[in-house]
């Protein structure tokens, strides 16, 4: 049976759909693309919606060097999220999707696009009846084998099945989680069974890079080349390669539980840097994906999306070439983008002869194939050699620096420089401050005049970046101000410096450039929702390291015995406890011979305790005296505002044997417990005042008037 969605065909077996039940969530995804959702533009509703339907999807594919003469089979392309990249680039795409629904959704999400076919029902035995394609991109295929293959073997007997439908020359794009990836020894749940550690005690369908090499090589495909999605095959951002692996500081974009909750168990940024020092992020990448197939000239070695912002700006960066002969490319990924990095080439001519008397260059451009190439530079960026100073703690070498810097962007710019105006362009893109102190600026700038964009090279000092150049009037100082804040933004070892002050900028010329960056990333974005944006709107919760250890500390009390030498946190223990169906913590405690005194802590927080008996055993009960350094409220219990709430009995009678306590502990947030402390005060001075003789003597005199 057949289904036309615009362009697109969907073919399909009608019993297979009649069996088959969609998911709840394919039917919110199908009704908001006929709604015309757009994440792009909208926060979506929920996990499986972004899943579906955010564009960042097709990153992890939307790179590969596809040429419109190519033939592409998607192996379980499932609602389509990386079949619009693909399409954009061959000349032909071919769909296979066990899931009736999913094909139809996928249908009508790129019924626009002409060389699209869309199979579903049984994919193994409609990939029988299909031709060998240039690329067959199965991201899905190593996790699902066992549904369909029997066997010790099963990943291999499905690769060797796909690898007969690639023309000789063909390539096998796969992705796969790595079982060993740092998110889940950090905190991460399995993605696939829910559980937290199920992929490290090997209990997931996810595999270790050595696991994935065996079974490429078992397969009979020996010449494979490694990428590395980062944060997530999700929604990447950045691909790495053996041959251009992160440097330090790069992976700092770790919380992406967009699914569920996670705990955070370390510092996943810390933990990667040493993990790249020591040359091991290869085993702990959060995923793998895997080309095989012919060695390719043209696959980029580093890809880097710049896509979650407004779509006149959305580019991917690419490095292409060997250690010996590297080279940049930016490429438009949206259509509005296109005279975005056609512009590029412009700029860099303009910048030339702007930074000439300088003794600086623009990185030289040439424009080819759509795209902008750049000259890859060998050298050392001014943020490196700014980090060489702050390693060395050579403070005054790194304020002698920035003064360096601000003599060279004064100078690169002195030709053009003259008295600030606002302009309808500047209060478009920065708002509209309002200036205390008279500015100066050229007419043209390169917003992006920051430090990892400014390299020392043999031929000289090159601008290496240069996208964000404008035709807009700023101060000089805001430029100055953003190189210097963003350095700062993620070294705190030099924030106490008072760097920004010595360049010159007040705390309140500070003040108003913040809110102009803000204003200006705003005008980037153009109401594009981000992925950050997405995460904190859907994301489950985040469960911290302390969090964790505070829920350990919440059921026990830390007993303190005074045997002549007072209360003490070498002789002190804890009792775990667990309260019953009413809240009730009961306990047993057996006391020393020589016991003088006793405290209870009862939590390492803020608390209200309600103390419903102490009885000491001697013979028979008796009730002990006990003291607190809480607040009482009367039938309410002990309010506590301090983190060292105690309970001191001190009436202990000698040869007490036994002490029987029964309290309820309710833990509260700081904020709740200084209210309700703050209110206490306020009803005890009401008290107070209505207690008082001359509030008496007022009320009855008010009486006496009243009568008359």
């Amino acid at each position: 049976m057949q289904e036309q969605f615009g362009h697109v065909t969907v073919t399909y077996d009608e019993e297979t759909a009649l069996l088959q039940q969609p998911r709840p969530e394919d039917l919110l995804v199908e009704q908001l693309l006929e709604e015309g959702f757009d994440c792009k533009r909208a926060q979506a509703p929920s996990f499986p919606v972004l899943y579906h339907l955010s564009h960042l999807r097709g990153n992890l594919t939307e790179w590969l060097p596809v040429k419109m003469t190519d033939t592409v089979l998607e192996f379980g392309a499932d609602s389509g999220q990386l079949t619009g990249g693909l399409a954009k680039k061959a000349e032909k795409v071919i769909c296979l999707e066990e899931s009736v629904s999913r094909c139809r959704l996928l249908a009508k999400r790129w019924q626009t696009v002409d060389n699209i076919s869309v199979f579903g029902g049984s994919v193994w035995t409609t990939l029988e009846t299909l031709p060998r394609f240039d690329w067959i991109v199965a991201p899905g295929v190593l996790t699902e084998t066992h549904r369909y293959f029997t066997g010790e073997y099963p990943e291999q007997q499905a690769l060797n099945i796909l690898k007969q439908h690639l023309k000789p020359d063909g390539h096998l794009v796969l992705a796969a989680d790595n079982r060993f990836g740092l998110k889940y020894w950090a905190g991460a749940k399995e993605p696939h069974t829910g559980q937290y550690f199920d992929s490290l005690e090997g209990k997931a369908t996810s595999f270790s890079k050595r696991e994935l090499e065996t079974i490429l090589t078992d397969s009979g495909l020996t010449d494979y080349q490694f990428y590395y999605p980062y944060p997530e095959r999700w929604f990447p951002m950045s691909i790495y390669s053996d041959q251009w692996l992160p440097k330090k500081g790069e992976l700092n974009q770790n919380l992406r539980n967009f699914e569920g909750e996670r705990m955070v168990l370390f510092d996943e940024e810390q933990v990667y840097d040493e993990l790249i020092k020591d040359g091991r992020f290869p085993e702990f990448s959060n995923t793998y994906l895997m080309i095989a197939g012919p060695e390719r000239k043209d696959c980029p070695v580093y890809v880097k999306y710049s896509n979650d912002r407004a779509e006149r700006f959305m580019i991917r960066t690419d490095i292409l070439g060997d250690a010996a002969h590297r080279q940049v490319r930016k490429v438009p990924v949206s259509a509005e983008a296109v005279s975005h990095v056609k512009e590029l080439k412009h700029w860099e001519e303009v910048l030339d002869v702007q930074y000439r008397e300088a003794g600086l260059r623009a990185n030289r451009c040439e424009l080819k194939d759509g795209a902008a190439y750049f000259e890859f530079l060998h050298g050392r960026t001014f943020e490196e050699l700014l980090d060489e100073k702050r390693q060395e703690k050579d403070y005054a070498g790194l304020a002698a620096e920035l003064q360096r810097y601000r003599k060279l962007l004064t100078a690169a710019l002195a030709k053009e420089i003259k008295p600030f105006a606002k302009s309808q362009e500047f209060i478009e893109m920065f708002g509209n401050p309002d200036f205390t102190k008279a500015y100066s600026g050229a007419s043209i700038n390169n917003l992006d005049w920051i430090f990892g964009n400014l390299m020392e090279t043999k031929d000289g000092t090159q601008i290496i970046d240069y996208e964000w150049t404008f035709p807009v009037q700023v101060p000089v100082e805001y430029l100055i101000w953003r190189a210097v804040s963003l350095y700062l933004n993620s070294r705190e070892d030099v924030k106490h410096l008072g760097l920004i002050a010595q360049m010159g900028i007040s705390e309140a010329e500070e003040a108003v450039f913040t809110e102009m960056e803000h204003h200006f990333q705003l005008w980037l974005l153009d109401g594009t929702v981000t992925i950050g944006a997405q995460y904190l709107h859907t994301a489950g919760r985040t469960i911290t390291r302390e969090e964790l250890l505070r829920q350990v500390k919440k059921n026990r009390i830390q007993i303190y015995p005074d045997c002549g030498s007072g209360f003490s946190e070498d002789t002190s223990y804890w009792v775990e406890t667990e309260a019953d169906k009413e809240g009730n913590v009961r306990l047993e405690l057996l006391l020393p011979a020589d016991i003088r005194g006793l405290r209870l802590d009862p939590a390492e927080t803020p608390c209200l305790v309600k103390i419903k008996r102490i009885l000491g055993e001697l013979g028979g009960s008796y009730n002990p005296g006990w003291s607190h350094n809480g607040r009482e409220l009367e039938q309410q219990g002990i309010l506590y505002t301090t983190t060292d709430p105690q309970i001191v009995i001190s009436g202990l009678v000698e040869g007490t044997g036994r002490l029987y306590v029964e309290l309820t502990i309710q833990e509260l947030y700081p904020d709740t417990a200084y209210a309700c402390m703050h209110l206490l005060n306020r009803v005890r001075a009401a008290e107070r005042l209505t207690n008082s003789m001359p509030f008496k003597f007022l009320k009855k005199l008010k009486n006496i008037l009243k009568s008359r």
